[in-house]
């Protein structure tokens, strides 16, 4: 645009002007946008609705008594406990950016390689090319695991392109970054091989072994195990100061939190470089211990327990889900674990409850699911049933599990219940397993950004939400 020139006001269109230019079409537009916005917050954000107050005074009252409100209202929201909680978070994060878990200096990863072409493996291939700028190749047991790795991120990119995020070249510049097969070639040039394979400990003790008969010497093994101990898994290896664990969350290419388990004899440059690598990926690293479970499934397991407890007590699903969703969680319980895979949770926890005890035993579901053919998404229904995008209660579910479902208990109750085994055990994870990498003191900070992935974040702080809250 020329220098001087003013831009050219768009025309409205009469449905435009009929709503935007009247009492009653402004009353519509304010209607429904509180009400989406709702849908999203669920009330838990005090912020969405003064924005949306604000507006309006502003466009009733005129400007100037608009910026005064403005500025009456915001100095309102940053004394209250939901605004202290995410600036808490904001700066626990931005710290964090600036910690690498060791004092090592990171090596560059050029090239990776991805073991596995399930919807782990397709994400964490997305992460690594979109983001990271790091080329993949993706090895799987099959062609077909190869096809639906691409085509996941083919999806994923074509939406982009759709949204005007990225161009058509992006788009295929990106794919041209990924490459696949059933062989071991170009391992030779990777610099660290991320294996997402099922999760069984001879199959990544052997995962181990052919990477380190096929790879470079200095190739880093990182596991995405979500429970096995990293020790165990590099029990076998031939260099396991290269062997360590990269714990992502499904789905990868969404999900923030990444947990970096170096175990006892993972170099110091192996640490920091995967602490890179994730950064690079856009992921919120957290170096913690090695101890079955590591950090979020530690908590997370004996939360999903008492939610099964607590189902298996004739409660609805749906009445479960949504009393966890009014609370601030991102999904119910039940939806999580549908997400996370049935099949997933009936590997993890005889894990847990081997390494940890008899406490980490949940309800016997599992073997009664999988045997209908219920591993949740992946397989098109678990406690839902899955069409697209749409996904329903399955109400014959309930006669699999022997249930007949009644709403009894209130939410606060269903909410209390569900997550008081999750922060007793925070307190027990902080002290075994967050505050005890090495020698090192992993900060309160990475436990208070890692809130921001698993649990609440517009409560002050969970401490003082369990300070102030009973059963009754």
């Amino acid at each position: 645009m020329e220098k001087g020139k003013k831009r050219k006001a768009k025309k409205l269109t009469k449905k435009e002007v009929l709503m935007s230019g009247t009492g009653l079409g402004r009353k519509v537009i304010f209607d429904q946008a509180a009400k989406k916005t709702n849908e999203k917050t669920r009330g838990n954000y005090p912020a969405t609705d003064a924005i949306l107050d604000v507006i309006r005074f502003g466009l009733e009252k005129g400007m100037t008594k608009g910026l005064e409100n403005e500025a009456k209202r915001f100095g309102e929201l940053v004394m209250t406990s939901e605004s202290k909680a995410l600036r808490s978070i904001f700066f626990a994060t931005t710290e964090m950016k600036k910690e690498f878990g060791s004092d090592a200096q990171p090596n560059t990863v050029n090239n990776a390689v991805v073991l596995g072409g399930g919807l782990m493996g397709a994400g964490i291939t997305h992460v690594t090319v979109s983001k990271a700028k790091v080329p993949v190749r993706i090895k799987d047991v099959s062609n077909d695991g190869i096809v639906n790795a691409l085509g996941y991120n083919f999806k994923l990119l074509e939406k982009k392109r759709k949204r005007r995020i990225i161009s058509k070249a992006d788009l295929q510049a990106q794919m041209l970054q990924m490459a696949g097969g059933t062989d071991f070639t170009g391992f030779n040039k990777a610099d660290v091989v991320v294996e997402a394979v099922f999760e069984d400990l001879g199959l990544k003790q052997q995962m181990v072994n052919d990477v380190e008969t096929h790879a470079k010497p200095t190739i880093i093994f990182a596991t995405n195990t979500s429970s096995i101990p990293i020790a165990q898994i590099a029990e076998k290896a031939e260099r396991p100061e290269n062997v360590v664990g990269l714990h992502y969350f499904s789905p990868a290419d969404k999900m923030p939190l990444v947990e970096v388990i170096p175990h006892e004899t993972t170099s110091e440059e192996t640490i920091a470089t995967m602490v890179q690598f994730a950064r690079k990926q856009g992921k919120t690293p957290i170096v913690v211990k090695d101890q079955a479970g590591f950090y979020v499934n530690r908590i997370l397991a004996p939360y999903m327990n008492e939610s099964a407890n607590v189902l298996l007590a004739n409660e609805p699903i749906e009445s479960l889900d949504r009393a966890l969703l009014d609370f601030g969680f991102p999904v119910g319980p039940i939806t999580l674990l549908d997400e996370v895979g049935v099949d997933i949770g009936a590997k993890i926890m005889p894990i847990l409850v081997n390494e940890l005890g008899e406490r980490f035993q949940g309800p016997d579901v599992f073997d009664k699911l999988l045997n209908d053919g219920r591993k949740g998404r992946k397989s098109g229904k678990g406690f839902y049933t899955y069409k697209g995008k749409k996904k329903t209660v399955d109400s014959s579910v309930y006669s699999v599990l022997g249930l007949k479902p009644e709403a009894q208990w209130q939410k606060k109750r269903l909410r209390f219940a569900a997550y008081c085994q999750c922060l007793t055990r925070r307190f027990a994870v902080w002290m075994k397993v967050l505050f005890a990498v090495r020698e090192t003191v992993t900060l309160v900070r990475s436990s208070v950004s890692a809130s921001r992935h698993s649990l609440v974040a517009h409560s002050a702080t969970w401490t003082h939400w369990a300070s102030r809250k009973s059963l009754s």
